[in-house]
């Protein structure tokens, strides 16, 4: 089935050009810096002093009134008048809490809540939305909305609708657990965000609201009386503040709260309490292994007790700035100007009322793995028992300065700050007084909170990269082991990583046979026809497909009534058109087709053996899998047979900087009891997986000569 890859090739170029680009997560290489000339010398010069800091200015944060209404929902508002807009943020401050077996419930009710409500359907309140030009978004902690004053009333209306009047169709909810199906398997085959869904399993544990993963186990079990309980429960006036910004005068803000919100009807919610999560005892280091990965991500994390609002999260982001928050921080520094290993590297330091956290990362070539970490303790170590130097201290008082007072002229980011301040019962002289605090921190301050903060003898180690670089960083941990961690952020034992030690890539392969229903079986079908459809951002793609045993190939992709590829091959010629217009191919091409132009490319893997490596075991959707290298003309595939069941699960190919890869499953047998997979995904060639499922599947069929006739 690997042939799905280069049929669906030229459909996703033009995909890639019709819908966006995807992000390139390559940077380019810095230039070096030119020598400046003589005469810049003095200016250099100059502009290496930093200038004194002037007395910190008077913050005029611009007033907020705020009410509350009987029922206990908490009304701001923050008036301005320069422009006819008013926005509305209804925010439900869901407590902290397990979802257990049902992990990723709250994403679900969020994207349930606009899909319908008593009296109007999606359809309906998309149109009612367009119609007056406003935008609508929910979220698992309520909704957003923002018009231009004229359709003040409508849009609240329309808001209070959704939270109050929600109702969940069952037809909306299967289109809802789907989008979320497919985000997650996107997140699945990203690093970036495996890392970061591991670092949160790690850092919080899993028995911590902060730790808790959705998985494709926990969206399956989840159901829509799940939701349904989950809003009756969560969604109540008293634990919720209904925001306010725009042209909007005090008595008109008291007016829409009360005539849309104050017959919500108020409830007790359980605030469970939680163990805080402690940074390790030592240092542990955790390994997510991606075989095959060009790159190592690099996270080095663990818990903080950083409450919000106070000077101690202030004195944090002064740390932090110096540290690691941009082009000017240490880190960014060490490892990008002077070594090279990286294109950026970074931290963050996050405040919370219930636990806050640190954060060093950065994606690093895999060769330098180990150095990095070990340059990433360096600066860890150093900024937590040295003192930053004044010019440091004083660039990162100028950097808050610039940005808070960029922030102030936002009426959204004021209406945050209004929120914050009732939300975490802040003085209300904080955000007033905000530069004043900063400017007054000593460096003596931020040590005292550096060596809170920074403990690099008592933190995580997160890497997701190639196995090959695991064991060199044993050296890291205070155990003097890896810990090794699947995608979901569980555990996986060290011997589960390793395949036996008699099994060879020719057994592999031969137990993938058995598993389908036989070699000799399947290497004697005639033919094999298949129609596969899935769905791009709206439209529908079907291609149709027909293989031969004797070596020929043809594949349409069709998209809008239009054949938007076309590739065959045939006694040793290929052709590739896009959209009617012939495409030269490379030889290696032609020869990559040719190995594909087979019902079974694994079949000929038996006869070249010394091309195939057994690289090991690695997770797949929570499952062992033995892990093929196979070199073809096209470069090396990494293909991934169940351990279990003996099936084939994926297979990756790099295609220039992308991973391009192929996920299988529902594998079902047809009448002669050959299993073929009825649903894949296509990951890496699109901003967007691709998801097909096969509605018609022919074997031993006569075939028009036609299908693979050229130009």
């Amino acid at each position: 089935m690997q042939r799905i890859c280069f049929s669906l090739a030229a459909l996703l170029l033009l995909l890639i050009t019709a819908c966006g680009t995807p992000k390139n997560t390559t940077a380019p290489a810095p230039s070096p810096e030119p020598a400046p000339a003589p005469t810049e010398t003095a200016e250099a010069d100059f502009r290496a002093t930093a200038p004194e800091p002037g007395p910190a200015p008077e913050i005029k944060l611009g007033d907020f009134e705020d009410f509350t209404l009987d029922n206990g929902l908490q009304v701001v508002l923050v008036e301005n008048h320069k422009l006819p807009r008013v926005s509305y943020q209804l925010f439900v401050d869901v407590p902290p809490h397990l979802e257990g077996k049902y992990a990723g419930t709250q994403q679900l009710l969020g994207s349930m809540l606009s899909r319908a409500t008593s009296e109007m359907s999606k359809e309906e309140i998309d149109e009612a939305i367009d119609f007056i030009g406003a935008t609508l978004s929910t979220s698992g902690s309520g909704a957003y909305a923002s018009t231009i004053t004229k359709y003040k009333d409508q849009v609240m209306e329309l808001m209070a609708d959704v939270i109050l009047k929600a109702e969940f169709p069952q037809e909306e909810f299967a289109k809802v657990k789907e989008d979320t199906r497919a985000a997650l398997v996107q997140q699945l085959s990203t690093p970036d965000a495996i890392a970061s869904r591991v670092r949160q399993a790690i850092t919080y544990g899993s028995n911590h609201p902060y730790g808790e993963l959705m998985t494709e186990a926990t969206l399956d079990s989840i159901t829509l009386e799940v939701v349904k309980a989950a809003y009756e429960t969560y969604f109540v006036p008293n634990r919720s503040y209904l925001v306010m910004v725009g042209d909007l005068t005090p008595e008109e803000a008291r007016r829409l709260a009360t005539e849309h919100f104050s017959d919500w009807e108020a409830k007790e919610v359980a605030a469970p309490e939680f163990p805080t999560p402690q940074p390790p005892a030592g240092v542990t280091v955790n390994f997510v292994p991606r075989n095959g990965s060009v790159q190592s991500n690099v996270v080095i994390s663990h818990p903080v007790d950083l409450q919000p609002g106070t000077k101690e999260s202030i004195r944090a982001n002064l740390l932090n700035i110096a540290l690691g928050s941009g082009f000017n921080g240490r880190l960014f520094a060490n490892l990008r100007e002077d070594k090279g290993y990286t294109y950026g590297a970074y931290s963050s330091i996050g405040d919370d009322p219930l636990v806050g956290n640190f954060r060093a990362y950065a994606n690093v070539r895999n060769e330098v793995t180990d150095s990095s970490i070990t340059e990433f303790m360096y600066e860890l170590n150093r900024i937590a028992s040295e003192p930053l130097d004044s010019t440091e201290l004083a660039n990162a008082k100028m950097q808050i300065a610039g940005s808070f007072g960029r922030a102030l002229e936002s009426p959204q980011r004021i209406a945050g700050y209004a929120l914050n301040t009732i939300r975490y019962d802040l003085d209300r002289d904080f955000y007033p007084e905000y530069l004043q605090v900063v400017q007054n921190t000593s460096l003596n301050d931020v040590s005292e909170v550096a060596r809170d903060i920074i403990t690099p003898r008592n933190t995580h180690i997160i890497v997701v990269g190639d196995r090959a670089e695991a064991e060199k960083l044993a050296r890291f941990a205070t155990s003097g082991k890896v810990n090794y961690y699947d995608v979901n952020g569980q555990p996986v034992q060290q011997e589960e990583m390793s395949a036996p030690v008699d099994l060879t890539p020719e057994k592999v392969i031969m137990d993938y046979f058995q598993a389908i229903g036989g070699r000799e079986p399947a290497l004697a079908l005639e033919n094999v026809s298949m129609t596969m459809e899935g769905s791009v951002q709206g439209q529908t793609i079907r291609q149709t497909m027909a293989t031969t045993r004797d070596g020929r190939m043809s594949s349409q992709t069709n998209m809008m009534g239009m054949t938007v590829a076309d590739q065959r091959y045939a006694d040793g010629k290929a052709q590739v058109k896009q959209q009617g217009q012939n495409i030269p191919l490379p030889e290696a091409a032609v020869q990559a087709m040719a190995e594909q132009a087979v019902i079974f490319p694994e079949s000929n893997y038996l006869d070249r053996l010394d091309k195939i490596t057994l690289e090991g075991v690695e997770s797949v959707d929570g499952e062992r899998a033995y892990i093929l290298a196979v070199e073809t003309p096209a470069g090396t595939v990494r293909e991934y047979y169940d351990a279990e069941t003996g099936l084939k699960r994926r297979t990756e190919r790099q295609q220039g900087p992308q991973t391009v890869t192929q996920t299988y499953s529902d594998y079902q047998a047809t009448p002669e009891g050959i299993l073929f997979p009825r649903e894949m995904v296509l990951e890496g060639m699109a901003p967007f997986p691709i998801q097909l499922q096969v509605t018609e599947l022919k074997l031993n069929t006569e075939l028009d000569p036609a299908l693979f006739e050229m130009d």
